[in-house]
């Protein structure tokens, strides 16, 4: 085997029946051998099997050196996590003052950022909070990752004052807070996990949820006064837009998923009539919906296929309808979801369990939040 961890009695065969002898943790990396002083000894009469035995403290002792045996296996784990060579000398940087836990906890953090498997809009996220940490700056090497530095880290999102593109200034609120550690947190309990920290200061760090901003909807008479403006649009620019929206609308399909629609692999048929049966881009998630007659109206004028060339024309494109609609808020993708959850299935009395099947929500309470109900 070119790589193990063992424990090793006597090796200098000094033991006897009235002479301890050193239990050393040997680790075996390449063929390479190192032996460390497990900080016990023992006599000859006191090992038996790998254990020490007749001696007072013999539990204490075998918990104590299966803990340094534990260490040693999360040292290895970590180093492959890492891409270290795997060699004794970078084996002992691990446990060296410039190893260990004093590693450069923000090159790891950000390194585990770049390699997990995450959708790229989520990853785009998670480095929103690398950034929000690189700006605090208190969590440089593992030995910082405490409940007091995770403390100061909450009080620091509050406090913080950032500013959009434009100038606005950013305020958090207790939603988006939570965020923040909800992501941070994935990453320190896998540090915990790798044994690079002694303990997760999440486990006793209190946090909250929150509530998030109440989520905009088109009104009925809104919505109906969109499908009056597609209807009388000449415009074959718009119409593929106000298109694409509508058929979120009636679909509730997020933007990723509407994008990618497949008539011929998304639709079945039961009980004649046509569903779309598919699967979230974002969660994985399944979720089935029908298609009503104005979803196959639309799909019928744009030959069953959705399709729309820029993101970033469309998002322009909303901005324009919903200053025509004369939202108070922003007309964005996610207001097709929501108003899809709001006044299109609610308003046809769907219950919230098979609206939650229909949004492909894993929770119900987010259908709740989306549908905004008690």
């Amino acid at each position: 085997m070119s790589k193990y961890i063992r424990l090793f009695f006597n090796r200098k065969k000094k033991a006897t029946e009235t002479v301890a002898g050193a239990i050393e943790i040997v680790v075996c990396l390449q063929r390479e051998r190192c032996y460390f002083h497990s900080g016990y000894s023992v006599t000859l009469r006191q090992w038996e099997n790998g254990l020490v035995v007749n001696h007072p403290r013999a539990v204490v002792i075998n918990e104590e050196i299966q803990k340094k045996v534990t260490e040693f296996e999360h040292i290895l784990i970590a180093m492959q996590v890492n891409k270290d060579d795997m060699t004794i000398a970078q084996f002992k940087t691990y446990l060296s003052a410039d190893g260990g836990n004093r590693r450069n906890f923000m090159a790891w953090l950000r390194e585990r950022i770049n390699n997990r498997p995450l959708r790229e809009g989520t990853r785009k996220g998670h480095f929103t909070t690398y950034k929000a940490l690189e700006r605090f700056g208190k969590f440089k090497t593992f030995d910082d990752v405490t409940l007091q530095h995770i403390y100061q880290f909450d009080l620091f999102l509050r406090e913080e004052q950032t500013y959009t593109t434009k100038g606005k200034p950013i305020i958090r609120n207790q939603a988006a807070i939570h965020n923040y550690h909800k992501r941070f947190k994935s990453y320190v309990s896998e540090a915990f996990r790798l044994g690079l920290v002694k303990e997760n200061p999440y486990e006793r760090f209190q946090d909250k949820r929150g509530e998030k901003n109440d989520r905009p909807h088109l009104t009925e008479a809104q919505l109906k006064k969109l499908i009056r403006v597609r209807e009388e649009s000449t415009d074959m620019v718009m119409n593929k837009y106000l298109d694409f929206f509508l058929f979120q609308t009636f679909t509730g399909m997020a933007y990723s998923d509407a994008k990618s629609f497949d008539y011929e692999q998304h639709v079945v048929s039961i009980d004649n009539k046509d569903y779309i049966d598919g699967h979230r881009i974002k969660t994985g998630n399944e979720f089935v919906t029908p298609i009503l007659p104005i979803t196959r109206k639309i799909l019928e004028r744009n030959n069953y296929k959705m399709e729309i060339t820029s993101n970033q024309k469309y998002n322009q494109f909303l901005k324009g309808i919903g200053l025509a609609l004369g939202c108070s808020f922003p007309l964005t993708t996610h207001v097709a979801r929501h108003t899809f959850a709001c006044t299109v299935a609610l308003g046809q009395g769907i219950s919230k369990e098979v609206l939650q099947i229909m949004m492909g929500h894993s929770s119900i309470k987010t259908t709740e939040i989306y549908a905004k109900l008690p």
